[in-house]
């Protein structure tokens, strides 16, 4: 179920291309449907397929070597939990993805600062208003600026603090602690013993 609204999804990749509209009544549904399920996965079984099996089995069965009946019923409870499962599976898929077009909606008219790597290789922030939000290729995406960014790009809601250069001490002289290693602590009840000494 889920598959078929992901899979029938409007994209932006399919915004410039024209809709087929003509519908043929002199097609054979029944015979392209046969056609489909000739070009399905035979590594995988379907419920159909079992019970296909289980009902051969009953037919073949003989006086001497009877089908044993709790060993259907098993067969039955799992295939159907199997299929419950799938199921669920797709419709939590579905779920995530609502949650995040929600989340991309939610974005427009927000500003945004984004993570875009330039010409060079380098990471450069891009800070800007989020005018609309949409799907491309299955990936929920923004635009800034007239331009689209996956919300992976998305580095915060709003505009980040400048980064602070960390200037070396006055006159060249390294301060205590910024050559990467901490000051030592003394230990624990020395700086008592040295107060008393005194």
């Amino acid at each position: 179920m889920a598959d078929s609204v992901v899979d029938n999804m409007f994209d932006l990749t399919n915004r410039y291309q024209t809709a087929s509209t003509d519908f043929d009544p002199t097609v054979n549904r029944g015979k392209l449907r046969e056609e489909e399920e000739k070009n399905r996965d035979k590594s995988t079984l379907t419920f159909t397929d079992l019970l296909g099996l289980m009902v051969a089995q009953f037919q073949n069965q003989s006086i001497d070597n009877q089908a044993d009946t709790s060993d259907m019923m098993n067969q039955l409870v799992q295939m159907s939990s199997m299929q419950a499962m799938t199921e669920m599976t797709a419709q939590l898929k579905e779920v995530a993805l609502a949650s995040v077009m929600g989340y991309s909606a939610s974005l427009v008219g927000q500003y945004v600062t984004l993570g875009v790597y330039n010409s060079e290789g380098e990471l450069t922030e891009k800070y800007g208003k989020v005018e609309a939000a949409g799907t491309y290729n299955g990936s929920q995406v923004v635009f800034v600026d007239g331009e689209s960014y996956f919300l992976s790009s998305i580095m915060a809601v709003g505009k980040l603090p400048e980064k602070v250069e960390e200037k070396p001490g006055e006159d060249g002289e390294e301060k205590p602690g910024e050559d990467g290693e901490e000051e030592a602590a003394p230990p624990a009840g020395e700086e008592d013993n040295d107060n008393s000494k005194g």
